[in-house]
């Protein structure tokens, strides 16, 4: 039972690393629509490229089994800054990308560090 935990957690942290991957890529390449969407949502110049750089690193940190609370941490925070944007700034339809990655976030947390007693 044990592998087949590992193995789901692994599907479900390479799930993560490429979702966060082509998030960071927008950001990270200075696409018009990326900056364009952080500028009408308020945020200051640049913060686009920051969040594309802590997507990354955090999606590679996923992958590394002696990071992966960090990155999981990480994440959650990147994931609750993302559903407060939508929700002020957005129509509730774009809080279901981030609620997805929640509760694959979730789900690896479980796998990993839930302890039955």
């Amino acid at each position: 039972m044990k592998k087949y935990k590992s193995v789901f957690s692994w599907i479900l942290r390479v799930l993560i690393f490429l979702g966060f991957l082509l998030a960071s890529v927008g950001k990270l390449t200075n696409n018009p629509q990326v900056i364009e969407m952080f500028e009408n949502w308020g945020y200051p110049n640049g913060f686009y490229f920051l969040i594309g750089i802590l997507e990354l690193i955090l999606a590679v940190l996923l992958l590394i089994p002696k990071t992966l609370k960090i990155a999981i941490f990480g994440i959650l925070i990147i994931l609750i800054g993302a559903m407060a944007t939508h929700i002020i700034n957005d129509p509730l339809l774009e809080l279901i990308r981030p609620i997805i990655f929640l509760v694959l976030l979730g789900g690896i947390y479980i796998i990993n560090y839930y302890k039955k007693t």
